[in-house]
């Protein structure tokens, strides 16, 4: 009943007015929508390197803090056994 009523020749007009800007606005939100999708890829992708860096770091960074700990303790023992070997080189030329 109401298709009777609406005018087909409008119906095309209006397909026509809007034709080439809908196919062109379809057009360019898919290729923005596709960008958007590369760069969100792209964003986790580098997001996930980031992680995978920071995880390398931290373990460089508890290797070397070992590292430095060892050589602090052997450090502070040599240099212990340089102050009882002056002590005991004092006390010898003293006497």
């Amino acid at each position: 009943m109401i298709f009777g009523v609406v005018d087909t020749t409008s119906i095309q007009f209006g397909l026509m007015q809007y034709g080439i800007l809908g196919i062109l606005a379809f057009i360019l939100g898919y290729f923005a929508w596709q960008q958007y999708l590369r760069l969100v890829k792209k964003n986790d992708e580098l997001e996930a390197k980031v992680d995978r860096l920071q995880e390398d770091m931290m373990k460089l960074l508890v290797e070397e803090r070992d590292r430095l700990d060892v050589l602090i303790r052997d450090n502070t023992a040599a240099l212990q056994e340089l102050q009882k070997m002056i002590y005991k080189y004092m006390v010898k030329n003293r006497e």
